[in-house]
């Protein structure tokens, strides 16, 4: 396990590549795909339930929303259960990026896990899970 950070920066690196280069003509960038991505998968969902999903402070997401609502890629609409609070929804714009974005992630997925067995392939995804858990 020596290197680890080394190893996870560099794997970030290379993918955050694939994917720019995946999306650029969607208009997104990678740093923008994994909130949209979050919001397709579940409309409606507030700020603060994005920020848990992600594991993103909940600044960052409200400065990422206001930017993502005046360029048009979510509208926020005020909870009928609690007024305080919005449901995020994708719109028209980032529903046609949707599907484009998906192919390139599950693409790139493939790519990169091509030489690991299904058993190794589900190890990984656990090991990861547990690292996530445990930085909490």
């Amino acid at each position: 396990m020596r290197e680890l950070a080394k190893k996870l920066s560099i794997l970030s690196r290379r993918s955050g590549l694939h994917l720019d280069r995946q999306l650029k003509d969607t208009g997104l960038t990678r740093g923008q795909f994994i909130y949209l991505m979050c919001i397709c998968d579940h409309e409606g969902m507030s700020q603060e339930q994005l920020s848990e999903e992600l594991r993103i402070n909940k600044g960052a997401v409200a400065r990422a929303v206001r930017r993502f609502e005046k360029e048009g890629y979510i509208t926020r609409v005020v909870s009928p259960k609690d007024r305080r609070q919005y449901g995020l929804y994708p719109t028209e714009k980032t529903r046609r990026a949707h599907h484009a974005v998906r192919m390139a992630e599950a693409e790139w997925e493939a790519y990169m896990t091509r030489n690991l067995s299904s058993a190794e392939k589900e190890t990984l995804d656990s090991l990861l899970e547990k690292l996530l858990r445990d930085m909490e």
